[in-house]
């Protein structure tokens, strides 16, 4: 199933979204191995740079464009606007994780962890963008609503 995206002609290169994504993952997992969750604080940010702007400070997606241009990955372009929904949702992710770490429910860290793992490495290893997929039932759901 293509995904597709009604309102916005933006599009984004899906070869550089996977590496970010194999990163988010790397870096989740570096998180739970060592019950260490201060990198998240830094997902945080990055997250938010790709999620509300136009993630041209965003240091994932600079290693990203780099590693996809250093191995001659040809472009494939898709849809902008579930990517960045998707972004926000790794945003939300965050600050929950860093939320529950602060509050010491550390095993609500470790699941929600875990979650935004699986997500992420379900985008880099296999191209399936969990955000997306809900990005797409929301607008087929407004739109349902609407008529």
């Amino acid at each position: 199933m293509e995904l597709s995206c009604p309102v916005s002609v933006e599009r984004i290169n899906e070869n550089v979204v996977r590496i970010i994504a194999f990163m988010v993952a790397v870096i989740a997992i570096t998180c739970i191995i060592f019950s260490n969750y201060w990198a998240i604080v830094f997902l945080i940010f990055d997250f938010a740079l790709r999620a509300f702007t136009t993630g041209k400070f965003s240091v994932l997606k600079f290693i990203a464009i780099k590693i996809s241009d250093g191995l001659e990955l040809s472009p494939k372009m898709k849809d902008l606007a579930p990517k960045k929904f998707a972004a926000t949702l790794g945003f939300v992710f965050c600050l929950l994780i860093t939320a529950t770490f602060l509050l010491s429910f550390y095993t609500l860290a470790l699941i929600l962890t875990a979650i935004m793992t699986v997500f992420a490495l379900l985008e880099s290893l296999f191209a399936i963008c969990v955000g997306c997929y809900i990005y797409s039932f929301l607008q087929v759901f407004v739109k349902k609503n609407e008529a």
